[in-house]
C-alpha cells in the first residue's frame, strides 16, 4: 500500500474513532446513574451488569458508526484541502481519484460494521436486556424498599417501612402492611422488625415479620379482631410478566421481520423496520460520497469547516429519512421507498458532485460561507459595535491593541466550535431518541410529524443544557490546541503576554455560560420540559399521569397518622370509603382507628367532619374505647385537602424553588425525597460545571504541543468520561442514601475544581 495511503488511513481512523467515541459516550452516558446504582446494591450479579453494559452499545452503535465515517473523511479532506495538500496532489498528477482505494476502504468497514450491528447485534442486545432487567429487578426487591415510603408492587398489598438498615439482608423497623383484596375493609399487620427473604427463580418471597400485632374488621362494625404475634411468616407472590402475544418490532430478529404476511396487521411497520436496519447503515455510504465532494474543495475552515459539514448533512439526511418512513406509514410511498428514498438522493448528490471533482474552477463559495458563518457572524457585530457612535463617545481613549485584538481572535475561534461542537451534539442525541425511542410509538399512534416537531423544538433546551459542559471542554481543547500547534501561543509569551491573561476571555466566557446556563435551567427549560413530556406522552399512546393511586390513596399525615381512601374529590373536599391509623412514635402499634364512609372538610372548623362511622382506641393492643357515630368533628385530624394532592412531577420540570417547596411537601406525607434532595443541590451545581471544564481544559490543551485539535478532542473525551462517571457514582451513593444529597451533587466538582486549580497553576507561562 502506498505511503499516501497509508496515511490517509492512519487520520481517517484517528479523527473517526474519537467521533465514535464522543458521540457514543454521550449517548451511554445517560443510563449510567442506574446502571451504577445496580451496581452498588449488594445483590447485583456482576455477570448481568457486565452484559447490560455491553448490550446498550449495539443500538447506539448502530446510529453512530455512520456518523463517525462520515466525521473521519469529512475532517481528513476538509484539513487536507486547507492546507493545500489536495492541490498539492493535482499538480503532481495524482488528482482525488488516487484516494479511491483507502476511501473504499473505510466506507465499506463501516456499511459492514453497520449492517452487523443493525440487523443482528441490536435486536439481539434489546431483546436480552429486556430479560436481564427483569432478572436483576426480582434480586433487587429487598434493597429497593426505601424507609418512609409507601410501596405498592406487593399484589393486594400496601407495605410502609418506618427506617431500613443496610445490609446484603436488610432489616426492616416499624413495618405497616395492609392487605387491600377487599379495598372497602382492608386487614392491616403491624410489627416491630421484619426481612424479606426472596426466591427470585421461582417469584416467590416471604416477610418474616416479629413482635406485632394484626387488626382485622368484622362484617359490622361491633366486629373487631387483634392478633398478636412473636413471629409471622407471610407468603407474597409476585406473578411473572405477562409475555405479549406479539413481540414488539425493536425486537423481533430481522428474519421475523421479513416472514410477516402482507395480510397482517402489522406488515407495514414491519417492513418499514425492515428496510430501515439496511437503509440506515447504508447511509455511511451516501453520506460519505457527499462529505468526500464537498470536502476536496480549498477552503479556509479547515477542520472545523468538516465538522460543520458533518453537522449540515446529517441533519438534512435524517429529515430526509424522517419524511421518508411518515409517508411510507401513511401508505403515499411504498415503504422501500420511504426507507431508502434519503440513501438514493445523498447517494446521487454525492456521484454528481465526484464527478466533477478534479475539476479547480468548480465553485463551492456557497460552501465556504456556510463553513465560516461563525466567524463571520462575530467579525459582522464587531464592525457594529467600531461604527456606533455611542460607543465612540463612551470610550473616547479607546485604541485596539495586541491585547484586545487577541481577546477577540481567542473568543471567536472558542465560540465558533462552541457552537458547532453544541450543534452536534444535541442533534445526535435527538436523533437516536427519535429511532431508538420514539419511532415504534409513532408508527402505531399514527403520531403526526408537527407533533414530533414540535416535542423536539421542547426537548432541545433541555439538550443544551445537559450538553454544554461538555462542549465547553471540547471547544476549549481544540481552540487552544490549535493556537498551540501553529505556535500562536509561543508568539503571544514573545509579546510579553501570559497563557494566563490569553486565555481569561475563555474563562469569562465560561463562566457567562455558567450564569446564563443557570438562569436558562430556572425560567425557560422547566416549562419546556413539561411541555415536552406531555407531548411525549401523548407519543407513547399514555394518559398524563397527575396523581398517585387516585382510586386507592395512602398519604403519611402528620403526627404519625396514616390516611387511606377509597376515593378523593378535591373539588369538593370530600373523601369517601376513608380510614385513619394513628401509631404509637415508640413501638409502632396501633393507638387509635377511626373508619367512615365519608369525611368532608370544614374550612370554618379547620377539621374534618366524619359520617357513619366508627372509633376505636387501643392500648398495648387492647381496644379501651369503642364509639359508632352518624357525624362527629376531629379537629385534631388538621391536615387541609390540599395536604392529600400530591402531583407527581420530575426534577427536570421544576426549577429549585418549585422543587424544594415539592420536596418539603412530599416529606411531610411520608414519601422518600432522597432523589430528589440530589436532583435540587445539582441545580446549583452543574452550571457551575462549565467554569470547571474550562479550568481543566487549558493546562491539557497548552500541554500538548504540535499535537493540536486531534489530541485535544481525545483528551476531552477522557475528562468527560472520567467526570460523569464520578458524577453518576457520586448521585447513585446519595439515591441510596450512601452519601448526603449536598456531597453528592457537589463532590465532582469539588474533585475536579481542585484538580483543574492545580494543573492551572502549573502552567508553565
Amino acid at each position: 500500500m502506498k505511503i499516501l495511503h497509508r496515511q490517509f488511513l492512519k487520520e481517517v481512523a484517528a479523527h473517526g474513532l474519537l467521533g465514535l467515541i464522543l458521540f457514543t459516550s454521550v449517548l451511554f452516558l445517560r443510563d449510567t446513574t442506574r446502571l451504577l446504582e445496580l451496581l452498588l446494591r449488594e445483590t447485583a450479579v456482576w455477570q448481568d451488569l457486565v452484559s447490560l453494559l455491553l448490550m446498550a452499545f449495539p443500538p447506539l452503535l448502530t446510529f453512530t458508526v455512520p456518523v463517525a465515517v462520515v466525521v473521519g473523511l469529512a475532517v481528513t479532506l476538509s484539513r487536507m484541502a486547507s492546507n493545500n495538500e489536495i492541490t498539492a496532489m493535482r499538480a503532481c498528477g495524482l488528482g482525488v481519484r488516487s484516494l479511491a482505494l483507502p476511501v473504499s476502504i473505510v466506507i465499506t468497514i463501516g456499511c459492514i460494521s453497520g449492517v452487523i450491528l443493525s440487523v443482528w447485534l441490536a435486536p439481539l442486545a434489546s431483546q436480552k436486556r429486556v430479560e436481564v432487567e427483569r432478572r436483576i429487578g426480582l434480586r433487587q426487591i429487598p434493597l429497593r424498599l426505601q424507609p418512609r415510603v409507601f410501596e405498592e408492587n406487593f399484589p393486594n398489598y400496601i407495605l410502609y417501612v418506618r427506617d431500613v438498615t443496610s445490609g446484603s439482608n436488610p432489616l426492616w423497623k416499624g413495618i405497616f402492611l395492609a392487605d387491600v383484596s377487599n379495598p372497602q375493609k382492608p386487614k392491616v399487620i403491624l410489627a416491630n422488625d421484619g426481612y424479606l427473604l426472596s426466591n427470585p427463580e421461582e417469584n416467590r418471597f416471604q416477610l418474616h415479620l416479629l413482635n406485632g400485632s394484626s387488626h382485622e374488621i368484622g362484617g359490622s362494625p361491633d366486629e373487631y379482631s387483634i392478633v398478636t404475634f412473636s413471629e409471622m411468616d407471610l407468603p407474597v407472590n409476585i406473578p411473572p410478566p405477562q409475555v405479549p402475544s406479539v413481540k414488539p418490532i425493536g425486537r423481533r430478529a430481522t428474519p421475523e421481520l421479513h416472514a410477516v404476511s402482507p395480510n397482517a396487521p402489522d406488515w407495514l411497520d414491519a417492513n418499514i423496520e425492515f428496510h430501515r436496519r439496511f437503509a440506515l447503515p447504508i447511509a455511511a455510504l451516501s453520506l460519505a460520497l457527499v462529505a468526500i465532494s464537498f470536502s476536496l474543495f480549498s477552503i479556509r475552515g479547515g477542520k472545523s469547516s468538516g465538522m460543520v459539514l458533518t453537522v449540515l448533512m446529517v441533519l438534512v439526511y435524517y429529515t430526509i429519512f424522517t419524511g421518508g418512513i411518515s409517508m411510507a406509514r401513511q401508505q403515499v410511498v411504498p415503504p422501500w421507498i420511504g426507507v431508502w428514498g434519503a440513501n438514493f438522493l445523498f447517494g446521487l448528490l454525492g456521484i454528481i458532485l465526484l464527478m466533477r471533482a478534479d475539476r479547480i474552477n468548480f465553485s463551492m463559495d456557497w460552501y465556504e460561507r456556510i463553513a465560516n458563518l461563525p466567524a463571520t457572524a462575530s467579525a459582522y457585530f464587531y464592525r457594529i459595535y467600531r461604527r456606533d457612535p455611542l460607543s465612540v463617545q463612551t470610550l473616547p481613549h479607546f485604541r485596539p491593541n495586541i491585547r484586545r485584538t487577541l481577546d477577540r481572535y481567542v473568543a471567536k475561534s472558542f465560540l465558533a466550535y462552541l457552537a458547532i461542537i453544541l450543534s452536534a451534539l444535541v442533534l445526535l442525541t435527538e436523533i437516536v431518541t427519535f429511532f431508538l425511542d420514539l419511532l415504534n410509538d409513532v408508527l402505531k399512534n399514527q403520531i403526526p410529524a408537527s407533533m414530533v416537531f414540535s416535542y423536539f423544538f421542547h426537548l432541545t433546551p433541555y439538550l443544551i443544557y445537559a450538553t454544554m459542559p461538555l462542549a465547553v471542554l471540547v471547544a476549549v481543547l481544540v481552540s487552544i490546541g490549535i493556537l498551540n500547534q501553529r505556535n500562536e501561543i509561543v508568539a503571544a509569551k514573545a509579546s510579553g503576554i501570559s497563557v494566563y491573561r490569553l486565555a481569561m476571555p475563555i474563562f469569562v466566557l465560561a463562566a457567562g455560560l455558567g450564569s446564563l446556563l443557570f438562569l436558562f435551567e430556572h425560567f425557560y427549560v422547566p416549562s419546556a420540559n413539561r411541555v415536552q413530556d406531555a407531548i411525549r406522552n401523548r407519543i407513547k399512546g399514555r394518559p398524563a399521569q397527575t396523581y398517585l393511586r387516585p382510586d386507592q390513596r395512602w398519604i403519611m399525615g402528620e403526627d404519625s397518622r396514616i390516611y387511606y381512601s377509597n376515593f378523593f374529590a378535591p373539588e369538593e373536599n370530600v373523601m369517601g370509603g376513608v380510614t385513619v391509623f394513628e401509631m404509637d412514635r415508640e413501638n409502632f402499634s396501633l393507638t387509635r382507628l377511626i373508619s367512615a364512609s365519608r369525611a368532608t372538610w370544614e374550612p370554618s372548623l379547620s377539621g374534618w367532619i366524619f359520617q357513619s362511622g366508627w372509633v376505636r382506641e387501643f392500648d398495648q393492643n387492647a381496644v379501651v374505647h369503642f364509639n359508632d357515630f352518624r357525624v362527629q368533628l376531629f379537629q385534631d385530624l388538621h391536615e387541609p385537602p390540599s395536604y392529600f394532592l400530591k402531583e407527581v412531577k420530575q426534577s427536570i420540570q421544576m426549577n429549585f424553588i418549585e422543587l424544594g417547596r415539592y420536596i418539603q411537601e412530599l416529606r411531610q406525607s411520608g414519601f422518600d425525597v432522597t432523589s430528589l434532595s440530589v436532583q435540587f443541590h445539582k441545580k446549583f451545581s452543574f452550571p457551575a460545571f462549565t467554569l470547571i471544564m474550562a479550568l481543566i481544559g487549558l493546562p491539557f490543551a497548552v500541554s500538548n504541543e504540535r499535537k493540536g485539535a486531534v489530541t485535544g478532542v481525545a483528551v476531552a473525551l477522557g475528562i468527560a468520561l472520567v467526570y460523569w462517571g464520578a458524577s453518576s457514582l457520586a448521585e447513585a451513593l446519595g439515591n441510596l442514601n450512601e452519601l448526603p444529597p449536598v456531597l453528592a451533587a457537589w463532590s465532582p466538582n469539588l474533585l475536579f475544581g481542585l484538580g483543574g486549580i492545580y494543573l492551572f497553576l502549573k502552567i508553565k507561562t
